[in-house]
C-alpha cells in the first residue's frame, strides 16, 4: 500500500468509507472477517426492511378488512389464528435481528481492532526506521502521544462507530427504495428534511474535528513536556524550578482541556438540533399520512410502516450525534497517523544488498561531504584510508565534525557527496542489517534497555545467556566493576541506565562491544566525564576491546592517543593534520597546541575547550589557522 494519506478531509460519514486513503488502513489481512461482517450486516439491513411488515398487516389484514397479498394466501384467514402468526414472525424476525446484528459486530469490530493494531505496529516500525536527525527533529513526547493516544482514538472509531454506519448504509439503501415503490410522492415528501440534515451534520462535524484536531495538538504538546521535565527531573529539583515546570505543564494541559471543553459543547449544541429536525420531519410526515389515510390513499398500516422506515433512516444520524466526539477525535488523530507515516526520512536500504563473505576491516572516506538539509557542510571534502587493524583517533575543536564521521560509518545518516567504503564497497551498498552487525559502537553516553545488566551486556549479540555476558565482560576487563555491583550482572539498571554511575555504564557498553565480536570498533568520547581512576580502567578495557580491530576513536583526551593511533586533527569539517603523536606534536601544529592544553589540565576532564581563556583562544586560532592546509 502507498505510504501516501491525507490528500484529502473528507467531512462527515464520508471520511469513513475511504479508510486506506484517509486512515492509512490496510484492510487486507482481514478481507475474510469483514466479507463476514458485512454480509451479516446486510442480512440484518434485510430483516430490517421486512421488520416492520408484519406489524403494517395487523393493523390492515386483523384489526382491518383490507386483504393479504397474494404470496401470503397461505395464512389461517380467522383473525385471531392469523394475529398469532404474524405475531410469532415478529418475534422470530426479532431473534435473527439480534443474532445477525452480534455476529455483525463480532467480526467488524475485531477486524477493525486487527487493522488498527496492525496500524500501531506498522507506525512503530516506520519511527523506528527513521534517521536520527529526525528524531532530532521530533519531540519524543509527540511522537509517543501518536503512537498512544491517537491510534487508540481511531480504534475506538473504527470499533464502535465503523459498523453502525456499515449496517445503516445497507439499511437506508435499502428502505428508501422499499418506500419509492410504495409511494413515491409520500416519499419525496417524508425524505425532503434529509438534505437539511445533512448540512447540519457536516458543518458540526467539521467544527468538532478541528476542536478535536487542537485538544489532539495540545495533548501531545503536554506530553512532550511531561516527558522532558521527567527526564530532566534532577536538573528541575536542583534549579528550584518545579512550581515553574508544574504551571507550564498545566498551561498545555489547559488547552487540551479547553479544546475538549469546547468539542463537548458542539456536541451538546448538535445532539439536540438533530433531534429537532427529525422531530420536526416525523410530525411532517405524520400530518401528511394521517390525511392520506383519511382520504383513503393509504392504510393506517402504510402510514406505520413509512413511520418506521422513517425512523429507521434518520437513525445513523441520532447515533453519530451521539458519537460525534468520539469521530472528531478520529478523524484528528488519523491525520496526525498519516502526516507522519507520510514522512520518509529513513536511511534508505539497498533492493538486494550486498554481504561480502568476509571482513577485512578496511575503512574509506572517499571525497565525503556531509550537511543536515540545506545548513552548512558539517564535513567538507574529507579523504582518508584506515587500514585493517588500524587504530585511527579523530581529535579536533568540539563541532570540528568527528562524531558525524563516525556515524557515517554504519550509516546512522548518510553522505551529502562522495562515499563512505568498507574493503572498497560503498557501504550504501551493502545489506544495512549486515553492516550494522560488522560495527561496535561505543557511545559517549549509553542509553541502555531498562532490564538487567547482563541482558544488556548481550544484547544485539549472537550470544543470549548470562555466561555469555560475563565472559565478554572479562575479556574487556571490566567484570570486577560489574561484579563488585550489589546484584553483580543482576542488577537492574533502572531507565536509560540511571541507576548506574557513568563509569559503570561505559563498562557496560565495552562488554557489550566485546560481545559483538565485531571487526570494527567505533568510540566516541568513551572517557568523557570519567575521572582519572576510571579513566585508567575504561583505558585498559579499550585496549583489549581494539586489538585486532579497526578502530576509529573520537577524543578530546589527547593523552590516551599519545601511543598506538595514528592521529587525524579536523577542523570545520576538514582534516587539516595527519600523523603519529611524535610527528605531530614535534612541531608547532594545531594538534600540538591541542595537547599542550590537554597536558596542562591534568587529571582533569581533559577537553582543549576547557582551558584558560587565553590559551582557549590559542588554540582555536590555531585550528582556524589551519583549516586551509
Amino acid at each position: 500500500m502507498a505510504p501516501g494519506g491525507l490528500r484529502a478531509r473528507p467531512s462527515g460519514l464520508l471520511a469513513i468509507f475511504r479508510p486506506r486513503r484517509t486512515w492509512e488502513l490496510d484492510l487486507r489481512p482481514v478481507r475474510a472477517a469483514v466479507g463476514a461482517g458485512v454480509a451479516l450486516s446486510a442480512a440484518r439491513a434485510c430483516l430490517q426492511w421486512i421488520a416492520p411488515v408484519p406489524l403494517k398487516l395487523v393493523f390492515d389484514s386483523v384489526l382491518g378488512h383490507h386483504p393479504l397479498p397474494g404470496v401470503l394466501s397461505w395464512m389461517p384467514t380467522a383473525p385471531t389464528p392469523r394475529l398469532l402468526v404474524l405475531t410469532g414472525a415478529m418475534v422470530v424476525i426479532a431473534l435473527l435481528l439480534g443474532l445477525t446484528a452480534f455476529g455483525a459486530t463480532a467480526f467488524l469490530a475485531s477486524a477493525g481492532q486487527r487493522v488498527v493494531h496492525q496500524l500501531r505496529c506498522r507506525l512503530f516500525a516506520h519511527l523506528s526506521a527513521q534517521s536520527r536527525s529526525f528524531h532530532q527533529r521530533h519531540a519524543q513526547g509527540d511522537l509517543l502521544s501518536r503512537l498512544g493516544g491517537d491510534v487508540q482514538a481511531m480504534q475506538s472509531v473504527v470499533v464502535n462507530v465503523v459498523p453502525v454506519v456499515a449496517e445503516n448504509t445497507l439499511t437506508i439503501g435499502g428502505m428508501v427504495a422499499i418506500m419509492l415503490v410504495l409511494d413515491w410522492q409520500f416519499s419525496l415528501l417524508a425524505l425532503g428534511m434529509l438534505p437539511v440534515l445533512v448540512l447540519v451534520v457536516r458543518h458540526y462535524l467539521a467544527v468538532i474535528r478541528e476542536a478535536q484536531r487542537e485538544a489532539r495538538r495540545a495533548e501531545g504538546d503536554a506530553i512532550t513536556a511531561a516527558q522532558q521535565i521527567l527526564t530532566a527531573l534532577p536538573v528541575v529539583q536542583a534549579s528550584g524550578t518545579e512550581e515553574l515546570e508544574v504551571a507550564r505543564y498545566g498551561g498545555l494541559a489547559a488547552r487540551s482541556l479547553a479544546a475538549n471543553r469546547r468539542a463537548v459543547v458542539l456536541q451538546s449544541r448538535f445532539t439536540p438540533l438533530v433531534a429537532v429536525v427529525m422531530t420536526c420531519s416525523t410530525a411532517l410526515v405524520t400530518l401528511v399520512g394521517a390525511r392520506e389515510v383519511l382520504a383513503g390513499r393509504l392504510t393506517a398500516g402504510d402510514l406505520l410502516l413509512f413511520a418506521a422506515y422513517f425512523r429507521a433512516m434518520y437513525s445513523p444520524a441520532r447515533q453519530l450525534a451521539k458519537l460525534a466526539g468520539m469521530l472528531g477525535r478520529g478523524q484528528a488523530s488519523a491525520e496526525r497517523v498519516s502526516e507522519m507515516l507520510r514522512i520518509h526520512d529513513e536511511v534508505p536500504k539497498p533492493l538486494a544488498g550486498r554481504r561480502p563473505p568476509a571482513v577485512r576491516g578496511r575503512v574509506t572516506f572517499d571525497g565525503v561531504t556531509f550537511a543536515h538539509g540545506e545548513g552548512a557542510p558539517v564535513l567538507a571534502d574529507v579523504r582518508l584510508d584506515v587500514e585493517p587493524g588500524e587504530r585511527r583517533a579523530f581529535v579536533g575543536a568540539t563541532g570540528a565534525g568527528k562524531s558525524t564521521l563516525l556515524r557515517l560509518v554504519p550509516r546512522f545518516a548518510d553522505v551529502t557527496t562522495g562515499a563512505v567504503r568498507l574493503d572498497g564497497t560503498d557501504v550504501r551498498q551493502l545489506d544495512l542489517d549486515w553492516l550494522r552487525q560488522q560495527i561496535a559502537w561505543v557511545p559517549q553516553d549509553l542509553a541502555l534497555l531498562r532490564s538487567s545488566l547482563w541482558e544488556n551486556i548481550v544484547y544485539g549479540s549472537r550470544w543470549t545467556s548470562r555466561s555469555d555476558a560475563v565472559a565478554a565482560a572479562r575479556a574487556a576487563g571490566v567484570h570486577e566493576v560489574i561484579a563488585a555491583l550489589r546484584d553483580g550482572y543482576d542488577t537492574d539498571v533502572g531507565e536509560a541506565g540511571g541507576r548506574l554511575s557513568g563509569g559503570q555504564r561505559q563498562c557496560v557498553a565495552l562488554a557489550r562491544a566485546m560481545a559483538r565480536e565485531a571487526p570494527i570498533l567505533l568510540l566516541d568520547e568513551p572517557t568523557a566525564g570519567l575521572d582519572a581512576s576510571t579513566r585508567s580502567v575504561v583505558g585498559a578495557a579499550l585496549d583489549r576491546l581494539s586489538e585486532g580491530r579497526t578502530t576509529l576513536l573520537v577524543t578530546h583526551h589527547l593523552q590516551a592517543v599519545a601511543d598506538g593511533y595514528r592521529i587525524s586533527v579536523l577542523c570545520r569539517g576538514r582534516i587539516i593534520e595527519d600523523g603519529t603523536h611524535r610527528e605531530l606534536v614535534g612541531s608547532a601544529t594545531a594538534y600540538r597546541q591541542l595537547y599542550l592544553a590537554d597536558v596542562a589540565h591534568g587529571d582533569d576532564e581533559p577537553r582543549a575547550g576547557d582551558a584558560g581563556p587565553a590559551q582557549r583562544l590559542s588554540v582555536v586560532g590555531q585550528l582556524r589557522a589551519g583549516s586551509g592546509g
